[in-house]
């Protein structure tokens, strides 16, 4: 990375004795070096020849996969671990710790739930994009993600929504228009940019909001409903982590299929 933007040049790295650190040090001075003598005066070593070697095999990072501290694309095996133990809990405390039991009647909302974390975790890699990897994008995905939700279930209570089939093919186009978004590079990094940015990736939750509350109106109990959302969520933040592997705009892809209405029926 560091290459293609300084012209080819190799950076020169810089070792730490004292904590096996590694600086990576560029210059826009093509002909600029170290002074002779600095590196064994400190106690660091150069190692530029153990990082330029043609033969390793790395991935570079891309605005799509921007793990730069991971050099190739993989699935960690502690990882995968992890998201087993996470599962395996979170079925046992939904299966004996809830007054109604989930039921195949409620995937409709095992599967918003899915789709609801991965909007939300991408929505915050994309707007790091525009905004910077701050607490300030944080605050703005939460932001946007407690308005869309707020204008969802004002806009079922005023306009007497009663079918969510219209909301799903509006909220499949706001998937479809991101993902083209963001294949082309995503808006500027202008104020009107990051507007731009703030509302296409949130506006599927505006649309996921009115399916929400559509279908949580409907006959049943409550509680039963809620807790295979909140597993969906769980399963989404799990699925999340193919992003290390297959980068985040497959998570479009994954978002669209948990959320197509051809793939679950859905009671009316």
């Amino acid at each position: 990375m560091l290459q293609q933007v300084f012209d080819g040049r190799p950076p020169i790295c810089v070792e730490g004795r004292y904590d096996a650190s590694t600086t990576f040090l560029e210059s826009n001075d093509p002909h600029w070096t170290l002074p002779a003598g600095l590196l064994s005066e400190t106690g660091f070593r150069e190692t530029t020849a153990q990082y330029s070697n043609n033969a390793l095999q790395v991935d570079a990072s891309t605005d799509d996969w921007p793990f730069f501290y991971m050099p190739r694309r993989v699935s960690p095996s502690s990882y995968l671990a992890m998201i087993v133990q996470v599962l395996v809990l979170s079925l046992f405390l939904i299966g004996n710790f809830m007054a109604e039991k989930p039921s195949f009647s409620h995937l409709s909302f095992f599967f918003l739930g899915v789709g609801f974390m991965l909007i939300e975790t991408k929505g915050i890699t994309e707007m790091g994009l525009a905004f910077g990897n701050t607490w300030l994008v944080i605050g703005i995905v939460i932001a946007g993600i407690l308005v869309m939700a707020w204008l969802g279930n004002c806009a079922v209570q005023w306009l007497n929504i009663q079918r969510p089939y219209g909301p799903y093919l509006f909220l499949w186009a706001a998937l479809a228009a991101g993902w083209f978004i963001a294949r082309g590079g995503g808006f500027p990094s202008t104020p009107l940019g990051r507007q731009e940015t703030v509302i296409v990736l949130t506006c599927p939750l505006l649309f996921s909001g009115i399916v929400f509350s559509t279908l949580l109106g409907g006959e049943g109990a409550v509680s039963g409903k809620l807790a295979m959302n909140l597993l969906g969520a769980i399963c989404g933040g799990l699925l999340e982590y193919n992003s290390m592997y297959f980068g985040f705009r497959s998570l479009y892809v994954v978002a669209w299929a948990v959320i197509s209405p051809r793939l679950f029926p859905i009671s009316l």
